[in-house]
């Protein structure tokens, strides 16, 4: 049990409490609503110390005070802050292609990251979901007579995650009987596609354009290239732009998907 103890407060410390801190706020959510008193007996620190501890936990977000009784704390739950915590990581991590940009003066030093296999293949199609929620996609899809049952059953994981979480795309398909397989997701009001005939537009990659990432995924080998850069990603929505005006609504209507 003290050993179980001991690994609690190394987790809460990893989540920047100090160990007196993580200590009251262990025996907070052990006793519930407590005075400095009880957190003190129980923790084995001074009373005078458990009362400036508890009132640390407070401002860190961590512990609130009792309603109508200022002497007695309450922790909050561990899940919330955790999920705080996420979320602020998320919104610190939009702004990380900006401070990577800060290294040795160079506005945008480009990152590459290989995927391979299986699991690379999920890795890739997910990468950076969580912060793609009520945003849009952009890109030109791989034509669906290269999909392998692989990169066909990733695709549809992604693509119910993706209306799950409102993520919307405009994107120029393929025209093939092979669409047909991803019907439901192109019939989803997330999805605004241009049908593009075989003969004009045909590839075994797809190509999406995200804020501060270009992602390539080969559907024939089970690849996934991304490219961290809001350079080459501004660059390649600006060409997208240019296309899908250009187009107009001429491959607005497909000839397999009714």
């Amino acid at each position: 049990m003290a050993d179980n103890k001991d690994h609690l407060l190394k987790t809460l410390e990893t989540l920047g409490l100090s160990e007196k801190e993580a200590k009251i706020y262990f025996v907070l959510l052990q006793l519930g609503p407590s005075t400095p008193y009880k957190m003190a007996k129980r923790s084995g620190l001074k009373r005078p110390t458990a009362y400036v501890i508890a009132n640390e936990l407070v401002e860190k977000g961590y512990a609130v005070k009792a309603p109508g009784d200022k002497h007695t704390y309450i922790a909050r739950p561990p899940e919330v802050i955790y999920e705080e915590r996420e979320q602020k990581l998320l919104e610190a991590k939009k702004n990380l292609p900006e401070l990577q940009a800060l290294k040795g003066g160079v506005a945008d030093k480009p990152t590459v990251l290989y995927f391979e296999g299986k699991e690379g293949l999920k890795q890739a199609l997910m990468y950076r979901i969580k912060e793609l929620r009520d945003t849009e996609i952009v890109g030109f899809y791989a034509d669906p007579d290269f999909a392998t049952q692989e990169t066909y059953a990733a695709s549809l994981e992604f693509n119910e995650y993706r209306i799950a979480h409102n993520i919307k795309v405009r994107g120029l398909l393929t025209e093939a009987e092979t669409l047909k397989g991803f019907e439901k997701y192109i019939k989803d009001a997330t999805f605004t596609p241009k049908f593009i005939p075989k003969e004009l537009y045909s590839s075994n990659a797809s190509f999406e354009f995200y804020q501060n990432f270009v992602k390539i995924i080969f559907f024939d080998t089970s690849v996934g290239v991304i490219i961290e850069s809001p350079t080459v990603a501004k660059a390649m929505k600006q060409i997208f732009e240019m296309l899908w005006s250009r187009l107009g609504d001429e491959y607005d209507k497909s000839k397999v998907i009714k």
